[in-house]
């Protein structure tokens, strides 16, 4: 064989060799690529699987929707779950109908430009098939799917969350409701920083009208602390005992007033360990005030305690003096050497008598006779008066509403107020003025009452008296009520004139308020509780008096100088007398006594039984007698009310022998008329 074909077959050979060779490798790289490409596609039937599951068992409602026509294109379980439509009813649906439609208009905004790839849309509210509402938050996928936009969809329910939120929400603002209307200053302030965190609205009224940011910025130290070394002491008190309770300081006002205030509160710290005050701010202005006024009353009071005390004693000694001296003038002529010293006794003892009555008034234990009365009719009654009083020099004006109330008065104290207050204010105008007397029905409404204590809220009769004189400096105003205080020179003044009215207007139940500056003349106002009960006229006195015939009057007196000196004058004035000390002893006359008593003139104060209870007695015996009570004390005003309610008769010692005589004459002739 020739060796160009064995080289031929050679080569045919190697290269059969080599195709079979590369036709093997090429069946393993074929098998491999077909092992590969049945793993992918097993994993991706795993991933679809998994995709399927994860949205079909999702316990978040999920859908998938065309961007396009906006139509539901597969929902899962708990999309049907939730929304309570059925799978084929979804599917026939579009996001549209799903929509309440308040948020219509809000949604197609939303969806005009589809985003690919992931996005948060927030939250919505959906409609169920039910016509509840659900909140949701939305967070969707969008891709391209054969060249159309689709979006996948999780639809979380929040709808608990939102109204925990808003419950929450509405708690806070009801607490920042309670902090922002609490009647105290509430704060929080850092000890280091010295300003405060947050401050409520009335602590920011107390600061004088401040606004939240403007009140964040305030120093404590120096535009809020009147005395800044107050706040470094409660501080130290504050790192001591961690507590301060009860602080009372003062705080400057936006206005540079001072308030004074009390703090109350805790030291808290923060994570970081930072100190801070967590505390309240109580307005201390209105409790100052009543603690003024009650002073005020504890000093008029006890000084009326005084006057009480020594005016039973003074006022037998008054009517020792009194009835002495007139029985002592009636026996001489005018032109007895002893006439004119007799008269400067029984003058002084009247002015003496004035002084004790005032001093009663001012303790508020004189005895009323109040009745229904119009307020303007006592002003004009006692603008007469006044003309003369006031001067020439000082114009007298009234301003006299056709509208004021009725209100129940004792006309007698009330013109004793308007008196006093007049000759006040013509003192205080030596070069002339003009003085003012203005009425008014008003209304006192809880605002006023809360910045003029006591008063209590209701519908008044105000009288205000104005003058045009040199006014009340304010150093002096908190004693112009004090008895006693004047400002005149020695011996022009007792001092009594203000307390008189001050004790008079308390005694009717009413309320005084003075205002003044210094220069500007002065206005006093009096508030009295108004009232719709109809006018009362006062009772008509009797014209019929009974001539002294020799009736018989039993005399009951513990004072012996006072019984001698008024059985005297009795005995002058033309009747048999019968004396008692005490009542066991009138009754013991009365029963022995052989003829008729005619009247009992009695104390009301005695040991062991008083005037009214000897009263009682005698008219189980004697039905028919007349008693006639009097009283120099000043503890009986009760039971010299009730005597004037009953329509008894009454005497007020110390009294004249004018008063003794007509009031006997007239008891007697009131008895005799009833027989």
């Amino acid at each position: 064989m020739p060796l160009f074909v064995i080289v031929a077959l050679l080569l045919v050979i190697g290269t059969l060799v080599a195709l079979l060779r590369r036709a093997a490798v090429q069946r393993r790289e074929l098998l491999q690529v077909n092992r590969q490409l049945a793993a992918e596609a097993q994993r991706v039937r795993d991933s679809h699987e998994r995709n399927l599951l994860a949205f079909s068992n999702n316990p978040c409602p999920m859908w998938v929707y065309d961007c396009d026509t906006l139509r539901f294109l597969d929902v899962n379980d708990t999309a049907i779950s939730t929304y309570g439509y059925a799978r084929q009813e979804f599917l026939q649906m579009t996001l549209r109908d799903i929509r309440p439609s308040e948020e219509m208009a809000a949604f197609e905004n939303a969806v005009k430009q589809p985003v690919h790839g992931f996005n948060n849309a927030g939250i919505w509210r959906h409609r169920r098939k039910d016509g509840s509402l659900i909140f949701v938050e939305i967070r969707a996928f969008g891709f391209l799917l054969d060249g159309h936009s689709r979006e996948l969809v999780l639809a979380t329910d929040v709808t608990e969350r939102i109204h925990m939120e808003e419950a929450l929400r509405q708690s806070r603002a009801s607490l920042q409701s309670l902090v922002d209307n609490a009647p105290l200053g509430i704060c929080r302030a850092t000890l280091e920083g010295d300003r405060c965190e947050a401050l409520n609205l009335t602590l920011r009224e107390i600061l004088g009208g401040y606004s939240l940011e403007e009140g964040l910025q305030l120093k404590l130290s120096e535009q809020v602390f009147a005395n800044p070394a107050d706040q470094g002491q409660m501080v130290e008190i504050l790192r001591r005992n961690l507590t301060v309770r009860g602080y009372e300081t003062t705080f400057l006002r936006r206005d540079g007033s001072k308030v004074p205030v009390r703090i109350s509160g805790a030291l808290v710290r923060d994570a970081q360990r930072k100190g801070h005050f967590e505390g309240y701010v109580e307005d201390m202005t209105q409790q100052s005030a009543l603690e003024q006024q009650f002073r005020q009353v504890q000093k008029l009071e006890a000084v009326g305690r005084l006057a009480g005390g020594i005016a039973h004693d003074f006022n037998n000694i008054l009517l020792v003096i009194k009835l002495s001296t007139e029985m002592m003038l009636a026996q001489v002529t005018p032109e007895n050497p002893l006439s004119k010293p007799l008269l400067q006794v029984s003058n002084a003892a009247d002015r003496a008598t004035a002084l004790t009555r005032q001093m009663l008034a001012f303790g508020r234990q004189q005895i009323m006779q109040a009745r229904i009365i119009n307020l303007n009719a006592i002003v004009l009654e006692t603008s007469q008066m006044l003309r003369r009083i006031i001067g020439e020099d000082i114009q007298l004006v009234t301003q006299l509403s056709d509208s004021v109330e009725n209100s129940r008065l004792d006309p007698d104290q009330v013109t004793q107020v308007i008196l006093n207050l007049a000759v006040n204010a013509r003192d205080a105008m030596p070069k002339g003025g003009a003085l003012h007397l203005e009425t008014a029905s008003v209304d006192l409404d809880d605002a006023y009452t809360k910045t003029h204590p006591p008063v209590q809220p209701g519908r008044y009769v105000m009288l205000a008296v104005s003058d045009t004189g040199t006014g009340i400096d304010k150093s002096i105003m908190p004693h112009i009520f004090d008895p006693f205080f004047t400002t005149k020179e020695v011996g022009k003044g007792t001092g009594l004139g203000l307390s008189i009215v001050y004790g008079i207007v308390k005694q009717i139940g009413g309320y005084i308020w003075v205002y003044s500056e210094p220069g500007q003349g002065t206005t006093f106002k009096l508030y009295f509780p108004a009232t719709t009960e109809p006018l009362e006229s006062p009772a008509p006195r009797s014209d019929i008096s009974a001539e002294p015939g020799g009736q018989t009057v039993l005399l009951v007196e513990d004072e012996a100088i006072a019984r001698s000196n008024i059985r005297l004058c009795l005995e002058q004035l033309g009747y048999r007398v019968l004396e008692a000390q005490n009542g066991q002893d009138a009754l013991q006359s009365c029963a022995e006594h052989p003829g008729a008593i005619n009247l009992v003139l009695t104390d009301l104060v005695m040991p062991d039984m008083g005037g009214h209870e000897l009263s009682t007695q005698m008219s189980l015996l004697h039905p028919d007698i007349s008693v006639v009570f009097m009283s120099g004390y000043t503890e009986d005003s009760a039971a010299r009310r009730q005597i004037l309610i009953e329509g008894g008769a009454f005497l007020q010692k110390p009294f004249s022998v004018a008063d003794l005589s007509n009031t006997v004459r007239s008891v007697l002739a009131a008895q005799a008329l009833k027989r």
